[in-house]
């Protein structure tokens, strides 16, 4: 074997041992993924979600139309959401760290906007926001081309384009299904290190709710006033990384 040819294969080693290991750093990256609308463009939904499926720990959350029309979604571990309770959605929830809806609608950027929880899907991207877990959307099919900017009247374009607005200004990342991968790794990370800051305002709503203790993520930062009114009130502060 030439020289040449010789480090090709070191490389080529190389990348297959890094890769190997991203994997399975990201297989302990639990994330859930939300099928819960229908897409113009299914394959390409489903071509954008299969590295996060094979990277991922994935907790997939899908309606009947996406089992029945998709093998690559029938062949994976998932629970229906016609047919699952808020109980088991809240765990899910609580498992998870980032929400991805690789296939969106009016529907829900409308109702996301507008914190309006009458339908479940909406329902479980609210409760991210609530838990301060990043949700993370795709632009295509909702975010309007070049030809309906031309024809649909300004009003509707204005309205939609507020709706979108709004849910960014909320931190939902609004991105194209060919920057979801990357949007998410880097969403996870952030999550990741997100630094809370505990203030007296909260030890004051965990002693009204009759808390004992309130556990905290393990990176928060605890304020002097909320220390005090903790030590007052005879409640602990718990730091876990859970």
């Amino acid at each position: 074997m030439d020289i040449q040819s010789q480090i090709k294969k070191l490389v080529q080693q190389v990348v297959e041992a890094y890769l190997k290991e991203k994997v399975l750093e990201n297989e302990k990256k639990p994330i859930a993924i939300l099928l819960g609308y229908q897409s113009p463009n299914p394959s390409h939904v489903l071509e954008a979600i299969t590295q996060l499926l094979n990277t991922y720990e994935v907790k997939l959350i899908v309606s009947k139309e996406w089992v029945t029309s998709s093998s690559t979604i029938s062949e994976r571990p998932f629970v229906l959401l016609e047919e699952i309770n808020q109980q088991e959605l809240t765990a899910i929830i609580e498992e998870s760290s980032v929400l991805v809806v690789p296939a969106a609608s009016y529907q829900l950027i409308s109702k996301l906007a507008l914190t309006m929880d009458d339908e479940l899907a909406v329902w479980v991207a609210i409760q991210y926001q609530l838990l301060g877990k990043p949700v993370v959307i795709a632009s295509n099919g909702v975010e309007p081309n070049v030809y309906q900017q031309i024809h649909a009247p300004h009003t509707v374009q204005e309205r939609i384009q507020s709706y979108i607005r709004q849910i960014q200004v909320d931190q939902v990342k609004w991105v194209p299904l060919n920057k979801l991968t990357q949007t998410v790794e880097h969403q996870f990370t952030a999550y990741e290190e997100k630094q809370s800051l505990i203030l007296a305002k909260h030890v004051e709503k965990a002693f009204q709710a009759g808390l004992k203790e309130l556990v905290v993520p393990v990176k928060s930062k605890i304020t002097p006033s909320a220390k005090d009114l903790a030590k007052e009130l005879k409640i602990v502060i718990t730091k876990s990384d859970a």
